[in-house]
């Protein structure tokens, strides 16, 4: 019988570079348990956005793989993490989705911990028991412009100003820090999170699968830019740097900071940053291009452009000027990822078209589910063999060697 490390090592020897991976590390539950602890665990996950609990005592459980973490408002200026499991005899602590009270109290034995995680009350325990050592287990929390972080690494994680500090202007400028949640969709994908992750780092698939998103964007920047940076051809990608020079000089004249973040396989958490065109004449992603809600942040006018951020792999902000939408690919187990999207508005608007605001990523993340749903079902066959990458796939090679760099070292 191979040991992990036996099995690790033969799936590697099998990867191709060009290709996608050999079938195991898509729907082997081995695979996902290394992916967890190599790769998932260390790093930082976007959780949700500060507007998801603005009172003090609110909560919500976010979910990746096995665990449940606990994002609970201390106060005005504090959000914490716990894992979500009582100190008593391992409860589920907090049931359902989301919550508020000024004590989280276990149903099962009625131990209650303060938003601080300390035991408060825990009825009839023996003298010698030592509430200041049962509070809750912390999980590492960092907010960043309202955006809430968190990492399950047993160790010191990797250091989070450092990995985004770069990001700080853009965020500020689109004013996430005082948005509002508008509205908050669930689309849990039964497929393996690289698939996920694989199909938003590529356009190719955007002409067949995506009618309303390739509506709302210009066909030459889906070909060079598609899914972020150094996602098409070098020829397309050259083809439309004059279109996308003109636009940065523009956007730049109105406040926008324009600049690219496009980080390599040696990177500790793959980030990308893409600011690009919209179709002539939409202002916004609209079935026609016309403001849904009123410019976000430090916005002066239209200035018909949208940004793709990625903080990593499993994170990313899609934002256009009256509008964003936080994504979040969370891993559940070696077939199941929880996709889940946030559209945020700025926090002075009062008035808000949610039909035509969503219509364009609910149905484009609808057609996504199934065609990735549809990708793992053919890679459970025995007859499935890698396949060779487009031009229009160059992301794809950058995320692999990401991920095969990461369990190698680990």
């Amino acid at each position: 019988m191979l040991t992990m490390t036996n099995l690790l090592a033969n799936l590697l020897s099998q990867t191709t570079p060009g290709y996608s991976l050999p079938g195991a590390f898509y729907t082997s539950d081995a695979v996902f348990n290394e992916d967890f602890d190599r790769v998932i665990s260390r790093k930082w996950l976007m959780a949700g956005h500060i507007a998801q609990i603005p009172r003090a005592g609110d909560w919500f459980v976010f979910r990746v793989g096995g665990e449940q973490v606990l994002i609970v408002r201390e106060n005005e200026a504090q959000v914490n993490a716990f894992y979500n499991v009582c100190r008593h005899r391992g409860s589920t602590l907090c049931q359902g989705e989301r919550g508020h009270g000024k004590l989280l109290v276990c149903p099962y034995h009625a131990w209650s911990f303060g938003l601080d995680g300390a035991l408060r009350s825990a009825r009839l325990m023996p003298e010698d028991f030592r509430k200041e050592d049962n509070g809750l287990i912390p999980a590492h929390v960092r907010t960043l412009h309202g955006l809430i972080f968190v990492c399950l690494s047993e160790d010191e994680p990797e250091p989070f100003d450092a990995t985004f500090a770069e990001f700080e202007p853009i965020l500020d400028y689109h004013g996430f820090d005082n948005a509002r949640v508008a509205h908050e969709g669930r689309y849990p994908t039964a497929a393996n999170w690289k698939l996920v992750v694989e199909n938003f780092l590529e356009c190719y698939h955007c002409a067949p699968a995506h009618p309303e998103f390739c509506s709302m964007h210009p066909p030459e920047a889906l070909l060079a830019v598609g899914a972020g940076p150094s996602s098409g051809p070098a020829e397309a990608v050259e083809r439309y740097a004059p279109v996308l020079e003109a636009w940065k000089a523009q956007a730049e004249a109105l406040g926008r900071p324009v600049y690219t973040v496009d980080d390599g396989p040696e990177s500790s958490h793959l980030r990308a940053l893409l600011q690009r065109t919209m179709r002539e004449g939409f202002l916004t992603e609209t079935p026609d291009g016309q403001p849904a809600s009123r410019l976000m942040g430090k916005r002066v006018d239209w200035d018909y452009g949208r940004m793709h951020l990625a903080f990593s792999p499993f994170s990313h902000i899609v934002a256009d000027n009256d509008f964003a939408m936080l994504f979040r690919f969370t891993p559940r187990s070696a077939m199941q990822t929880d996709v889940d999207i946030t559209w945020l508005v700025d926090g002075r608007a009062d008035e808000v078209d949610l039909e035509r605001m969503t219509w364009g990523w609910h149905n484009t993340t609808l057609q996504d589910k199934q065609i990735t749903e549809d990708n793992q079902d053919g890679i459970r066959s025995r007859h499935y063999r890698p396949g060779r990458y487009s031009t229009q796939e160059r992301a794809l090679i950058t995320f692999q060697d990401w991920y095969l760099r990461h369990l190698a070292d680990a």
